[in-house]
């Protein structure tokens, strides 16, 4: 028994480094057709674990508003409003950066203040004297500057996203993307790129990362998956109006123009489109990205945020395309004209946190009404359980799916689930030709009620499946009354 633990452990860890994302190896997929999942946690975002399925379906969690206004404008500087924005938890501390306007006529001059906040708790956001540029004859403020880059491409930043870029040296690690301006260009406004030790000190690049036209928010991360750095933002390819595009290049200076990804369709309102992605590389299961885009209603002028998911940041899916992640506030309300969300997700415990610019002011709003009582942007959090963006559901009339052949390693299965009263998730483990393995079948598991984030999987004879790691092995879960967010084989001895 004990080197049966032990030679699991070392398989465990060897195809955890040879795999990295629980990606499997092309030649092994078409080889034993299956899909392998080694010991990384899997979400259920698509139809991918669906081979049969009956009664149940795929769900759509809107994400649940606080009605916080976490960041709101207070200073001189930002007497028009803040709007885009970025956050990250940094090591433990919570950062923000954002733009905030001032101008007096046109948001578009060069106005526009990048600024700074953080936080100890993810609600409360500070804005703290920084002492770096001086504003109206005063460093005290939370500004980090207002023009960037060298002379031919001096300009305001616009619409950057922010990240942390663990492959980079340590003078580089925080880098942005967004607008800046080239005055030799026509159009002059490109997708430029910048870089810092601290994420307060910046320097742009001097020539555009990306030589094409620049709008709206741009999303930029480092993809360890494929080992190379990925931009989303505006794409320019104009038959379905704005859209998304996607760029990757393992040069951040140097990125070809953007390709689009995903657009609005049919079945989205007439007359619509997608202004910005809020794109993530989610860090906390394997082979999931989210696309957290404002949809551009264009009769009645208004935006909300709604859900997009992909399983490798190229192909990209809606869960329920009518339903928005985050709604519009109801009228009179901070957040009932357009949403923006910010770039980055905070994980507190088993939650997810994030945020979104709400003002009651549309599309075709006037900039002099910005500066009106109630009409500046307003940051506010929304929750989301934790791998819960998207889940299988059963009502109470129950159901079931039976998943394609998974290699897994390790000894338990476990489950992110939520069983309402009178519910439950019972699941079996089947063989190539869908038989039962014997002590595995959904008929001898235990079942499941009540709502867990990691619930491990018995049945009559015990928790450990590593009888069957390494094997080609398809689940058979059925539901009732139910969500089920996530599954994961691990290695794991407790109990």
């Amino acid at each position: 028994m004990i080197m049966n633990k032990i030679w699991i452990l070392i398989l465990s860890v060897l195809l955890l480094s040879m795999t990295g994302t629980g990606l499997a190896d092309p030649e092994d997929s078409i080889r034993v057709n299956t899909i392998y999942v080694g010991v990384d946690k899997q979400l259920f975002i698509d139809d991918l674990f669906f081979e049969e399925v009956d009664g149940v379906k795929l769900k759509l969690n809107p994400a649940q508003k606080t009605g916080e206004k976490n960041l709101q404008r207070d200073k001189p500087w930002e007497c028009y409003t803040p709007n885009w924005f970025s956050i990250m938890d940094d090591n433990g501390k919570y950062r923000m950066w954002y733009e905030a306007y001032d101008g007096e006529d046109e948001i578009t001059k060069p106005t526009t203040s990048f600024c700074y906040a953080e936080s100890k708790d993810g609600i409360k956001w500070t804005k703290p004297s920084l002492g770096l540029f001086e504003y109206n004859g005063n460093k005290q403020n939370n500004i980090l500057f207002k023009l960037i880059g060298p002379p031919n491409c001096h300009s305001r930043v616009h619409g950057t996203g922010v990240f942390k870029d663990p492959s980079a040296p340590p003078e580089q690690r925080y880098k942005g993307v967004g607008q800046g301006l080239w005055a030799d260009k026509k159009p002059a406004y490109r997708i430029a790129g910048m870089y810092s030790a601290d994420g307060l000190h910046w320097t742009r690049y001097p020539q555009p990362i990306i030589d094409e036209p620049a709008d709206s928010q741009y999303s930029g991360f480092w993809d360890s998956s494929i080992r190379k750095y990925v931009v989303y933002g505006r794409a320019n390819q104009w038959s379905y109006g704005r859209s998304v595009g996607r760029s990757e290049s393992k040069d951040f200076t140097r990125l070809a123009p953007l390709n689009q990804v995903l657009h609005s369709d049919e079945n989205d309102p007439p007359n619509s489109d997608l202004y910005n992605p809020a794109a993530v590389k989610y860090p906390y299961a394997a082979n999931a990205y989210f696309m957290f885009t404002s949809l551009f209603q264009k009769d009645p002028q208004t935006l909300d945020i709604r859900l997009a998911v992909s399983r490798d940041g190229l192909n990209w899916t809606w869960p329920e395309q009518e339903k928005p992640f985050i709604p519009l506030g109801k009228p009179g309300e901070f957040d009932c004209g357009s949403l923006y969300m910010g770039q980055g997700i905070i994980r507190i415990g088993d939650e997810l946190w994030q945020y979104y610019g709400g003002s009651p002011q549309t599309h075709n709003g006037t900039y002099k009404e910005l500066i009106l009582p109630g009409y500046g942007r307003s940051y506010s959090r929304v929750i989301s359980r934790l791998d819960g963006y998207v889940s299988v559901d059963a009502g109470p009339e129950g159901g079931y799916f039976i998943t394609p052949l998974l290699t897994f390693w390790g000894n338990k299965l476990k489950l992110n689930v939520k069983v309402r009263p009178g519910g439950m998730v019972r699941v079996g483990l089947l063989d190539e030709v869908e038989k039962d393995i014997p002590d595995y079948s959904t008929d001898s598991c235990l079942p499941i009620t009540g709502d867990y984030i990691e619930k491990t999987v018995e049945w009559q004879m015990g928790a450990n499946v590593s009888a069957r790691a390494g094997t080609p092995t398809r689940l058979q879960i059925e539901m009732k009354d139910s969500s089920l967010y996530a599954f994961q084989f691990m290695v794991d001895y407790s109990n």
